[in-house]
Protein backbone atom coordinates (compact mmCIF):
# COMPACT_ATOMS: atom_id res chain seq x y z
CA UNK A 1 0.00 0.00 0.00
CA UNK A 2 2.28 2.81 -1.22
CA UNK A 3 1.81 5.97 0.21
CA UNK A 4 1.47 9.12 -2.05
CA UNK A 5 2.11 13.06 -0.95
CA UNK A 6 0.57 14.94 -3.79
CA UNK A 7 1.45 18.16 -3.84
CA UNK A 8 -0.48 20.16 -6.21
CA UNK A 9 -3.29 22.97 -6.20
CA UNK A 10 -6.15 21.29 -4.08
CA UNK A 11 -9.38 22.16 -2.79
CA UNK A 12 -9.99 24.29 -5.70
CA UNK A 13 -7.67 27.19 -4.24
CA UNK A 14 -7.10 29.28 -7.79
CA UNK A 15 -10.17 29.15 -8.46
CA UNK A 16 -10.15 27.60 -11.90
CA UNK A 17 -12.72 24.50 -13.03
CA UNK A 18 -9.93 22.97 -15.12
CA UNK A 19 -7.58 22.29 -12.37
CA UNK A 20 -10.51 21.85 -9.75
CA UNK A 21 -10.54 18.41 -12.47
CA UNK A 22 -7.16 18.08 -12.84
CA UNK A 23 -5.82 17.27 -9.29
CA UNK A 24 -8.37 14.76 -8.79
CA UNK A 25 -7.79 12.85 -11.94
CA UNK A 26 -4.19 12.76 -11.57
CA UNK A 27 -4.77 10.54 -8.57
CA UNK A 28 -7.43 8.47 -10.21
CA UNK A 29 -5.13 7.43 -12.88
CA UNK A 30 -2.38 6.65 -10.20
CA UNK A 31 -4.86 4.62 -7.84
CA UNK A 32 -5.93 2.62 -11.46
CA UNK A 33 -2.60 1.90 -12.20
CA UNK A 34 -0.97 1.73 -8.30
CA UNK A 35 -3.91 -0.84 -6.16
CA UNK A 36 -3.59 0.24 -2.81
CA UNK A 37 -2.07 3.73 -2.86
CA UNK A 38 -3.16 5.99 -0.32
CA UNK A 39 -2.48 10.11 -0.16
CA UNK A 40 -1.73 12.95 1.36
CA UNK A 41 -1.92 16.53 0.19
CA UNK A 42 -0.03 19.31 0.34
CA UNK A 43 -0.63 22.80 -0.94
CA UNK A 44 2.16 23.73 -4.07
CA UNK A 45 2.12 27.32 -2.88
CA UNK A 46 3.24 26.61 1.02
CA UNK A 47 6.75 26.51 1.73
CA UNK A 48 8.53 23.22 1.49
CA UNK A 49 11.76 23.18 3.22
CA UNK A 50 14.36 21.14 4.67
CA UNK A 51 12.18 19.78 7.90
CA UNK A 52 9.43 19.46 5.23
CA UNK A 53 12.21 16.91 2.99
CA UNK A 54 12.74 15.44 6.00
CA UNK A 55 9.09 14.90 7.06
CA UNK A 56 8.37 13.18 3.57
CA UNK A 57 11.29 11.00 3.72
CA UNK A 58 10.69 9.68 6.74
CA UNK A 59 6.46 9.12 6.22
CA UNK A 60 6.17 8.66 2.32
CA UNK A 61 6.60 6.08 -0.41
CA UNK A 62 7.01 8.70 -3.12
CA UNK A 63 5.85 12.12 -3.86
CA UNK A 64 3.58 13.16 -6.73
CA UNK A 65 4.21 16.82 -7.96
CA UNK A 66 1.22 18.15 -10.40
CA UNK A 67 -0.40 18.15 -13.43
CA UNK A 68 -0.81 21.46 -14.20
CA UNK A 69 0.48 24.79 -16.11
CA UNK A 70 3.09 25.03 -13.29
CA UNK A 71 6.05 26.16 -14.93
CA UNK A 72 4.41 29.78 -14.59
CA UNK A 73 6.40 33.03 -12.95
CA UNK A 74 2.84 35.21 -12.25
CA UNK A 75 0.74 33.16 -10.63
CA UNK A 76 -2.28 35.20 -8.19
CA UNK A 77 -1.49 33.50 -4.41
CA UNK A 78 2.04 32.01 -5.06
CA UNK A 79 5.28 33.51 -4.10
CA UNK A 80 8.01 32.38 -6.92
CA UNK A 81 11.12 33.81 -4.86
CA UNK A 82 12.44 30.28 -3.76
CA UNK A 83 12.48 28.28 -7.09
CA UNK A 84 11.04 31.07 -10.17
CA UNK A 85 7.71 28.87 -10.25
CA UNK A 86 4.55 27.24 -8.42
CA UNK A 87 6.34 24.84 -6.35
CA UNK A 88 7.13 27.00 -3.13
CA UNK A 89 10.34 24.82 -2.45
CA UNK A 90 13.57 25.87 -1.47
CA UNK A 91 16.70 24.16 -3.42
CA UNK A 92 18.42 22.58 -0.68
CA UNK A 93 15.27 21.17 0.14
CA UNK A 94 14.67 19.95 -3.03
CA UNK A 95 18.33 18.17 -2.82
CA UNK A 96 17.99 16.70 0.37
CA UNK A 97 15.07 14.66 -0.45
CA UNK A 98 15.42 10.79 -1.23
CA UNK A 99 11.92 9.66 -1.63
CA UNK A 100 10.90 9.24 -4.81
CA UNK A 101 9.76 12.05 -6.81
CA UNK A 102 7.22 11.95 -9.78
CA UNK A 103 6.83 15.15 -11.54
CA UNK A 104 3.66 14.34 -13.77
CA UNK A 105 2.24 15.84 -16.60
CA UNK A 106 3.16 19.51 -15.65
CA UNK A 107 3.01 22.60 -18.36
CA UNK A 108 5.34 25.21 -19.30
CA UNK A 109 3.04 28.30 -19.38
CA UNK A 110 4.75 30.82 -20.09
CA UNK A 111 2.53 33.48 -21.76
CA UNK A 112 4.00 34.83 -25.51
CA UNK A 113 6.00 37.78 -24.91
CA UNK A 114 6.25 37.35 -21.16
CA UNK A 115 8.78 38.36 -19.25
CA UNK A 116 11.92 35.01 -18.78
CA UNK A 117 11.94 33.13 -15.38
CA UNK A 118 13.78 34.80 -12.82
CA UNK A 119 17.66 32.79 -12.86
CA UNK A 120 16.63 30.85 -9.88
CA UNK A 121 14.29 28.75 -12.38
CA UNK A 122 17.43 27.18 -13.74
CA UNK A 123 19.06 26.13 -10.94
CA UNK A 124 15.82 24.87 -9.78
CA UNK A 125 13.82 22.67 -12.22
CA UNK A 126 17.59 20.96 -12.45
CA UNK A 127 17.56 20.01 -8.90
CA UNK A 128 13.59 19.04 -9.76
CA UNK A 129 14.65 16.96 -12.43
CA UNK A 130 17.33 15.13 -10.73
CA UNK A 131 15.45 14.32 -7.62
CA UNK A 132 12.62 12.74 -10.06
CA UNK A 133 12.14 9.21 -10.54
CA UNK A 134 10.16 9.97 -13.41
CA UNK A 135 9.77 13.56 -15.03
CA UNK A 136 6.97 13.93 -17.82
CA UNK A 137 5.61 17.33 -19.16
CA UNK A 138 2.36 17.20 -20.94
CA UNK A 139 3.28 18.11 -24.24
CA UNK A 140 6.92 18.41 -26.52
CA UNK A 141 6.56 22.28 -26.72
CA UNK A 142 7.10 22.31 -22.69
CA UNK A 143 9.63 19.95 -23.52
CA UNK A 144 11.60 21.61 -26.09
CA UNK A 145 11.39 24.38 -23.56
CA UNK A 146 12.51 23.23 -20.04
CA UNK A 147 15.83 21.68 -22.27
CA UNK A 148 16.53 25.05 -22.93
CA UNK A 149 17.24 25.59 -19.17
CA UNK A 150 18.90 22.40 -18.08
CA UNK A 151 22.24 20.66 -18.82
CA UNK A 152 22.24 17.97 -21.64
CA UNK A 153 22.48 15.22 -19.90
CA UNK A 154 19.49 15.75 -17.61
CA UNK A 155 17.10 17.08 -20.24
CA UNK A 156 17.76 13.35 -21.56
CA UNK A 157 15.30 12.23 -18.69
CA UNK A 158 12.14 14.30 -19.45
CA UNK A 159 9.77 12.32 -21.42
CA UNK A 160 6.09 13.24 -22.45
CA UNK A 161 3.59 12.84 -19.97
CA UNK A 162 -0.25 14.69 -21.13
CA UNK A 163 -2.71 15.72 -18.91
CA UNK A 164 -4.85 13.10 -17.47
CA UNK A 165 -8.03 15.07 -17.88
CA UNK A 166 -7.22 13.32 -21.90
CA UNK A 167 -8.01 9.78 -20.47
CA UNK A 168 -10.82 10.67 -18.48
CA UNK A 169 -13.16 8.54 -21.10
CA UNK A 170 -10.86 5.47 -19.33
CA UNK A 171 -10.68 6.67 -15.65
CA UNK A 172 -14.84 7.14 -15.42
CA UNK A 173 -16.70 4.45 -17.00
CA UNK A 174 -20.03 6.12 -15.57
CA UNK A 175 -19.20 9.28 -17.46
CA UNK A 176 -18.01 7.36 -20.48
CA UNK A 177 -21.87 5.47 -20.45
CA UNK A 178 -23.71 8.87 -20.15
CA UNK A 179 -21.73 10.14 -23.44
CA UNK A 180 -22.46 6.40 -25.36
CA UNK A 181 -25.85 6.42 -23.97
CA UNK A 182 -27.22 10.16 -24.57
CA UNK A 183 -30.14 10.37 -27.19
CA UNK A 184 -28.46 12.70 -29.70
CA UNK A 185 -29.55 16.32 -29.28
CA UNK A 186 -32.37 17.77 -31.45
CA UNK A 187 -30.17 20.80 -31.60
CA UNK A 188 -26.40 20.16 -30.99
CA UNK A 189 -25.04 21.78 -28.47
CA UNK A 190 -21.79 23.85 -29.29
CA UNK A 191 -19.83 25.12 -25.59
CA UNK A 192 -17.94 28.42 -26.28
CA UNK A 193 -15.08 29.01 -23.81
CA UNK A 194 -12.95 32.27 -23.50
CA UNK A 195 -9.91 33.49 -21.46
CA UNK A 196 -9.08 36.75 -20.17
CA UNK A 197 -6.13 36.49 -17.77
CA UNK A 198 -3.28 38.12 -19.35
CA UNK A 199 -5.18 39.41 -21.70
CA UNK A 200 -2.67 41.70 -23.59
CA UNK A 201 -0.15 38.96 -23.32
CA UNK A 202 -3.42 36.94 -25.37
CA UNK A 203 -4.80 39.25 -27.57
CA UNK A 204 -2.30 42.65 -27.82
CA UNK A 205 -3.79 45.42 -29.37
CA UNK A 206 -6.79 43.21 -30.62
CA UNK A 207 -8.98 41.68 -28.34
CA UNK A 208 -12.22 44.28 -29.55
CA UNK A 209 -11.57 42.53 -32.93
CA UNK A 210 -11.19 39.18 -31.45
CA UNK A 211 -13.87 38.66 -29.51
CA UNK A 212 -16.18 40.22 -32.03
CA UNK A 213 -14.91 37.53 -34.92
CA UNK A 214 -15.65 35.09 -32.30
CA UNK A 215 -19.25 36.17 -31.59
CA UNK A 216 -19.98 36.54 -35.10
CA UNK A 217 -18.74 32.63 -36.15
CA UNK A 218 -20.83 31.72 -32.98
CA UNK A 219 -23.83 33.73 -34.71
CA UNK A 220 -23.25 32.02 -37.80
CA UNK A 221 -23.82 28.74 -35.62
CA UNK A 222 -26.44 29.29 -34.24
CA UNK A 223 -28.78 30.59 -37.46
CA UNK A 224 -27.09 27.07 -38.61
CA UNK A 225 -28.90 24.88 -35.60
CA UNK A 226 -26.38 25.00 -32.89
CA UNK A 227 -27.28 25.94 -29.67
CA UNK A 228 -24.97 28.11 -27.78
CA UNK A 229 -23.70 27.65 -24.32
CA UNK A 230 -20.79 29.74 -22.39
CA UNK A 231 -18.88 28.07 -20.17
CA UNK A 232 -16.69 29.95 -17.63
CA UNK A 233 -13.66 27.80 -16.13
CA UNK A 234 -12.75 31.12 -14.16
CA UNK A 235 -15.90 33.84 -13.86
CA UNK A 236 -13.82 36.31 -15.84
CA UNK A 237 -14.07 34.58 -19.10
CA UNK A 238 -18.11 35.60 -19.17
CA UNK A 239 -16.72 39.23 -20.56
CA UNK A 240 -17.33 37.92 -24.08
CA UNK A 241 -20.66 37.51 -22.91
CA UNK A 242 -21.75 41.19 -24.29
CA UNK A 243 -20.05 40.63 -27.38
CA UNK A 244 -22.38 37.87 -27.63
CA UNK A 245 -25.54 39.74 -27.00
CA UNK A 246 -24.14 42.51 -29.39
CA UNK A 247 -24.22 39.78 -32.10
CA UNK A 248 -27.29 38.56 -31.22
CA UNK A 249 -26.64 35.26 -30.07
CA UNK A 250 -28.92 33.73 -28.14
CA UNK A 251 -27.01 31.36 -25.22
CA UNK A 252 -26.84 29.90 -21.73
CA UNK A 253 -24.62 30.27 -19.31
CA UNK A 254 -22.71 27.80 -17.13
CA UNK A 255 -20.09 28.95 -14.36
CA UNK A 256 -18.04 26.27 -13.09
CA UNK A 257 -16.08 28.86 -11.41
CA UNK A 258 -17.39 26.76 -8.09
CA UNK A 259 -18.12 24.00 -9.28
CA UNK A 260 -16.79 20.04 -7.83
CA UNK A 261 -14.64 17.93 -9.75
CA UNK A 262 -17.28 15.85 -11.12
CA UNK A 263 -19.67 18.52 -11.99
CA UNK A 264 -17.32 20.11 -14.37
CA UNK A 265 -16.91 16.37 -15.46
CA UNK A 266 -20.18 15.80 -15.63
CA UNK A 267 -21.18 19.41 -17.60
CA UNK A 268 -18.64 17.95 -21.01
CA UNK A 269 -20.80 15.01 -21.29
CA UNK A 270 -23.38 17.03 -23.29
CA UNK A 271 -21.88 19.28 -25.69
CA UNK A 272 -21.32 17.52 -29.57
CA UNK A 273 -18.56 20.18 -30.04
CA UNK A 274 -15.90 22.54 -27.52
CA UNK A 275 -14.77 25.66 -29.31
CA UNK A 276 -11.88 26.60 -26.46
CA UNK A 277 -9.14 28.84 -24.91
CA UNK A 278 -8.35 27.29 -21.71
CA UNK A 279 -6.28 24.34 -22.00
CA UNK A 280 -8.55 22.33 -19.87
CA UNK A 281 -11.48 23.70 -22.04
CA UNK A 282 -9.36 21.66 -24.80
CA UNK A 283 -8.49 18.75 -22.80
CA UNK A 284 -11.26 18.02 -20.43
CA UNK A 285 -13.63 17.58 -23.94
CA UNK A 286 -11.03 16.01 -25.56
CA UNK A 287 -10.52 13.34 -22.65
CA UNK A 288 -14.39 13.02 -22.85
CA UNK A 289 -14.04 12.47 -26.45
CA UNK A 290 -16.17 15.29 -27.56
CA UNK A 291 -14.67 17.32 -31.02
CA UNK A 292 -12.62 20.32 -30.26
CA UNK A 293 -11.42 23.65 -31.89
CA UNK A 294 -8.95 25.32 -29.90
CA UNK A 295 -9.27 29.28 -29.77
CA UNK A 296 -5.31 29.51 -30.01
CA UNK A 297 -3.76 32.78 -28.04
CA UNK A 298 -1.20 30.93 -25.52
CA UNK A 299 1.13 28.28 -27.63
CA UNK A 300 0.45 25.55 -24.88
CA UNK A 301 -3.07 25.17 -27.49
CA UNK A 302 -0.65 24.53 -30.22
CA UNK A 303 1.34 22.20 -28.63
CA UNK A 304 -1.03 19.80 -27.52
CA UNK A 305 -2.76 20.07 -30.69
CA UNK A 306 0.57 18.92 -32.35
CA UNK A 307 1.10 15.89 -30.36
CA UNK A 308 -2.22 14.52 -31.28
CA UNK A 309 -1.34 14.98 -34.54
CA UNK A 310 -4.66 17.11 -35.61
CA UNK A 311 -3.21 20.48 -36.04
CA UNK A 312 -6.14 21.46 -37.55
CA UNK A 313 -8.36 21.45 -34.96
CA UNK A 314 -7.88 24.73 -33.70
CA UNK A 315 -6.35 28.11 -35.16
CA UNK A 316 -4.65 31.66 -33.68
CA UNK A 317 -6.64 34.05 -32.48
CA UNK A 318 -4.47 36.71 -34.25
CA UNK A 319 -5.11 35.13 -37.69
CA UNK A 320 -6.84 37.08 -40.40
CA UNK A 321 -7.78 33.22 -41.46
CA UNK A 322 -9.59 32.68 -38.38
CA UNK A 323 -13.24 33.37 -38.56
CA UNK A 324 -13.20 31.18 -42.18
CA UNK A 325 -11.19 28.30 -40.44
CA UNK A 326 -13.72 28.06 -37.15
CA UNK A 327 -16.70 28.40 -39.38
CA UNK A 328 -15.82 25.77 -41.59
CA UNK A 329 -14.69 23.46 -38.93
CA UNK A 330 -18.04 24.10 -37.16
CA UNK A 331 -19.39 23.02 -40.35
CA UNK A 332 -17.93 19.98 -40.58
CA UNK A 333 -18.73 18.82 -36.73
CA UNK A 334 -22.63 19.22 -38.30
CA UNK A 335 -21.81 17.83 -41.39
CA UNK A 336 -19.82 14.77 -40.09
CA UNK A 337 -20.34 14.00 -36.48
CA UNK A 338 -19.96 10.29 -36.38
CA UNK A 339 -16.05 10.85 -38.72
CA UNK A 340 -14.94 13.74 -36.60
CA UNK A 341 -15.72 11.54 -33.67
CA UNK A 342 -14.12 8.56 -34.52
CA UNK A 343 -10.88 10.70 -35.57
CA UNK A 344 -11.45 11.85 -31.71
CA UNK A 345 -11.31 8.58 -30.26
CA UNK A 346 -8.31 7.38 -32.33
CA UNK A 347 -6.42 10.60 -30.88
CA UNK A 348 -7.77 10.05 -27.50
CA UNK A 349 -6.74 6.17 -27.20
CA UNK A 350 -2.99 7.09 -27.97
CA UNK A 351 -2.82 9.23 -24.73
CA UNK A 352 -4.28 6.37 -22.84
CA UNK A 353 -1.74 4.10 -24.20
CA UNK A 354 1.31 6.70 -23.79
CA UNK A 355 -0.23 7.05 -19.83
CA UNK A 356 -0.44 3.28 -19.22
CA UNK A 357 3.31 2.75 -20.67
CA UNK A 358 4.42 5.57 -18.23
CA UNK A 359 2.11 4.78 -15.26
CA UNK A 360 4.42 0.80 -15.83
CA UNK A 361 7.30 2.58 -15.14
CA UNK A 362 5.85 4.66 -11.90
CA UNK A 363 4.66 1.42 -10.69
CA UNK A 364 7.55 -0.37 -10.83
CA UNK A 365 9.35 2.30 -9.31
CA UNK A 366 7.46 1.74 -6.51
CA UNK A 367 7.27 -1.54 -6.27
CA UNK A 368 11.59 -1.40 -5.57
Amino acid sequence: MPRLLHIGIHNSKNKNAGDTVLFPVVRALFEDQVPDCTWDYRQLWDPFTLNDAKVANENYDGIVIGGGGLLLRDQAGSDTSNSGWQWNSEIAAVEALRVPVYFFAVGYNRFRGQEDFDPVFAEHIAATLRASAFFGLRNHGSIAAVKSYVPTKLAERICLQQCPTTVIWQLYPDARQVVETRPANKRPILTLNTAFDRETLRFGETKVAALETIARSMKRAEDKGWQIQLVAHKTKDLEVAPYLVEKGVAFDTFDLTEAGYRDVIDYYTQPDLVVGMRGHAQMIPFGMRCPIFSIISHNKMRFFLDDIGHPEWGHDIGDPQFSETLDAFIDQAACNPASLRQSVAEAQTLCWERSLANMQTIARSLAT
